[in-house]
């Protein structure tokens, strides 16, 4: 039997879009996919998949809206490190669309979570401690240590219900946030991220990493706060490393040197204000979309600094997948092509057993952090997605 209920919306300026009526769409893992209009499951090498993306020029105008979920484990697949990887670990999901419409919020319920589990500040002091030796070694520069949080809820919510409670307010839409649902899976995938791994125009290719937070006030006055964020040593330095890092990645996809075109400027999100800086890069009309993906992604801001190790180094502390949380999401919508670093995001199960809610945050480490200052900023990263969603 063919599903044709999932879809995608994504927030644009002062309204949402709504993609549906899918033409396809799959699920892929390692060694197979599954195929989210039928529920068949494919033996399938993952290479075809990215057969096809090398097949597509950054450039190319999309005919059908289409939506690309990168999982955050993809980032070892990229790098050949396929042992990190298990057989049912989700690395992607595609999904291609006949049309598009735009649509308003509808009236939402109030969504009511339960805690079920959250992070623990001793054992999170004890991964600090366990990375930050690392640090100390030379063995990374910036690592990234992030701690889920689990919620219950019990009412029979719909997917809509979530979508538009997050997005009720205008004003607290990430500029990159983006929700998906897959009626296969029960499943929502749900992100209100401010972060852009990269935006395409014209012949630019533009980046722009979000590194140092501060908890705000939203009806305060946010340049007293701007003033002394940019100001504080241990974001700048989060802030330099990591902008770095994704000019040296954005120089590899072609010969053409990325520069940094700002080096840093605020973003006010719902309860916080971030650094951000902005890199860019010219790119022939050669590049594949694949090339792209290939040398940036996951995005430095989510791992540290150098990838790799930063990487293996967070396997070892987190001990879990990240899966759909620090993946990436691409939007290919005619002439829009970016994608996000899906921060502030949640996977919210529907199935009628296990009606949960998972969101994951964290940050950047550095010599100059404090264990019990990252765990404070990372409930603000928190709150802010909670709070938007409940309140």
């Amino acid at each position: 039997m063919t599903d044709l209920s999932f879809y995608s919306i994504i927030p644009y300026k002062d309204y949402l879009i709504k993609l549906d009526k899918p033409i396809s769409g799959f699920a892929y893992y390692k060694n197979h996919a599954i195929n989210l209009l039928t529920g068949e499951k494919i033996v399938s090498n993952f290479s075809n998949w990215i057969s096809s993306l090398e097949k597509k020029k950054i450039n190319e105008e999309t005919i059908h809206p289409r939506v690309i979920h990168l999982f955050y484990e993809l980032g070892f697949y990229i790098e050949n490190e396929l042992a990190y990887i298990a057989e049912e670990t989700l690395l992607a999901i595609d999904c291609e669309y006949e049309k598009f419409q735009k649509i308003s919020p509808g009236l939402p319920p109030q969504i009511k979570l339960k805690l079920k589990s959250s992070p623990n500040i001793v054992q999170y002091k004890k991964d600090f401690d366990k990375g930050y030796v690392e640090l100390l070694q030379g063995n990374c520069y910036q690592f990234n240590l992030t701690c889920p949080y689990e919620y219950s809820f019990d009412e029979d919510y719909e997917p809509l219900d979530f979508v538009f409670s997050l997005w009720k307010n205008e004003r607290k839409r990430g500029a990159f946030g983006s929700a998906t649902y897959i009626p296969i899976f029960k499943k929502l995938y749900l992100s209100n991220s401010p972060e852009c791994l990269f935006q395409f125009k014209g012949n630019t290719l533009s980046s722009m990493p979000i590194k140092g937070t501060f908890k705000r006030v939203d009806c305060a006055d946010w340049k007293p706060l701007w003033k002394k964020l940019k100001r504080d040593k241990k974001s700048q330095a989060e802030l330099y490393m990591i902008s770095d890092l994704l000019r040296n990645d954005l120089s590899r996809i072609e010969k053409p040197q990325a520069q940094i075109v700002k080096k840093k400027f605020p973003k006010l999100v719902p309860g916080l204000i971030h650094q951000c800086s902005q890199i860019d890069v010219e790119l022939s009309d050669n590049v594949s979309l694949w090339r792209v993906i290939e040398k940036i992604f996951p995005g430095g801001s989510i791992t540290g600094a150098p990838k790799l190790r930063a990487m293996r180094l967070i396997y070892q502390l987190e001990k879990r997948h990240r899966g759909f949380y620090c993946g990436s999401t691409l939007i290919l919508l005619k002439k829009m092509k970016s994608a996000s670093i899906n921060i502030r995001s949640g996977e919210i199960d529907f199935t009628t057993e296990n009606r949960t809610l998972l969101f994951q945050a964290g940050g950047g480490i550095t010599l100059l952090s404090e264990a019990e200052d990252e765990f404070q900023e990372m409930t603000y990263k928190h709150n802010s997605f909670i709070d938007t969603l409940t309140l």
